[in-house]
């Protein structure tokens, strides 16, 4: 009960502090606000990519682009042999007119672009889907090395080069979210240590009082350890609504991106989501607990 009591005590003392502060409190909010945002972002980012490697390693596909002058007995043998390879699961023919089609419901901003080249600039091709398997990657490279120059075949292009400079990427892209993110967070752990410094310092000759009158210290610092944990959970929250507005205004126009990704933009999984606003208490909370070792309270 006397828990229960202290800890009321405790909400209602960090709660009228971050009203009668409350443009100093905002700064640290924001501060803890920005920085979870930019992770976020990273986050999401390298979400959806993953996404994409995963898929792409599923279904590993060569794709070979054929001379428009190829007969088309020369372009028939040609898929026969290929569906005769082992470890080939489908093999699809996409004439000049379908590839035209696929780019401009990929790319409807560029659906002009052939009418302003007086041409279709997209070459027919076979797209020869590879079973999924651990050797998929060698077969993918005997086949692209095989038929490289037969009868027909103008280039071949293949999945595997995209996938590991798409993984490379991705690696990337969570190196600079993690470099990033951590300086910004360390930026509002400072910030959110100084608020509460500064609110030690304002409330001292009442601390004072509170020591004589025979407070523990856990009572004294409690309201301080709750301020900055309600700091960081509202500057958690207010990231995940930024990430949510940002995340509504890309995907508004994203067709051309789903197209490429073969899915539609996925938000921040939830569990990363909670993570993150939890992230942002325990961030106002160390930033509490660092102002107080400092001011020896």
């Amino acid at each position: 009960m006397a828990w229960s009591r202290a800890l009321v005590y405790f909400l209602e003392e960090a709660l009228v502090s971050l009203w009668r502060s409350r443009l100093i409190h905002a700064l640290s909010i924001a501060t803890i606000a920005v920085s979870l945002f930019v992770l976020g972002a990273f986050l999401t980012l390298a979400s959806n990519l993953d996404g994409v490697i995963e898929r792409w390693t599923r279904q590993i596909q060569v794709t070979f682009y054929l001379q428009d002058t190829a007969p088309d007995e020369v372009v028939r043998s040609l898929e026969a042999r290929l569906r005769a390879e082992g470890g080939v699961a489908a093999v699809e023919r996409v004439t000049r007119e379908q590839a035209l089609e696929r780019f401009r419901a990929l790319f409807r901003d560029l659906a002009t672009l052939p009418e302003d080249l007086r041409e279709n600039p997209f070459p027919a091709s076979l797209e020869v889907t590879l079973a999924p398997g651990a050797d998929a990657r060698d077969q993918a490279l005997r086949l692209a090395e095989r038929y490289r120059e037969a009868p027909g075949v103008e280039d071949v292009l293949f999945d595997l080069l995209w996938i590991e400079r798409l993984s490379t990427a991705v690696r990337l892209v969570r190196g600079v979210g993690a470099l990033l993110g951590g300086v910004l967070v360390l930026a509002g752990v400072f910030t959110i240590s100084n608020v509460i410094r500064l609110t030690v310092y304002a409330r001292q000759d009442e601390l004072d009082i509170m020591r004589l009158v025979g407070a523990t210290r856990a009572y004294i610092r409690g309201p301080f350890l709750v301020e900055g944990l309600l700091q960081g959970l509202l500057g958690g929250l207010v990231s995940l609504a930024l990430l949510g507005l940002a995340f509504r205004f890309v995907t508004r126009e994203s067709e051309a991106i789903a197209g490429l990704l073969g899915r539609p933009l996925a938000f921040l999984p939830t569990e990363a989501a909670v993570a993150l606003v939890l992230g942002g208490a325990t961030l106002g909370l160390v930033g509490s607990l660092v102002s107080l070792g400092r001011s020896r309270l």
